[in-house]
């Protein structure tokens, strides 16, 4: 784990400016490690904590696995019928009678 103070390290414009840990106190460290990097500040770098969010894990979406993803709780709904679709339309189709509005 290497802690290096942020006016020394490369940020982009969308990097966050609030710790990734306690959410409360600005970045002032930047942590790399074999877990990848996080801007924390000083108090969460040298306690080590964890980062509380991933936020743009795999599936874009926090907490989203591939199973919940593969069981359907956030995958395509399969379609389905609706609850009561109703009588089937007559067949053949009525012909319209010429001059008078369909009843």
């Amino acid at each position: 784990m290497i802690l290096i103070p942020v006016r020394r390290a490369k940020l982009t414009e969308t990097d966050v400016t609030t710790c990734e840990s306690c959410w409360r106190e600005p970045v002032t460290v930047v942590r790399t490690g074999s877990r990848g990097r996080a801007l924390l500040c000083v108090s969460c770098a040298t306690g080590d904590c964890p980062l509380r969010v991933v936020v743009f894990p795999p599936f874009g979406m926090y907490g989203v696995t591939e199973r919940m993803v593969e069981a359907g709780k956030h995958g395509k709904p399969t379609p389905q019928m609706p609850p009561d679709p109703g009588p089937h339309p007559p067949r053949p189709a009525p012909t319209p009678t010429p001059g008078l509005p369909p009843v």
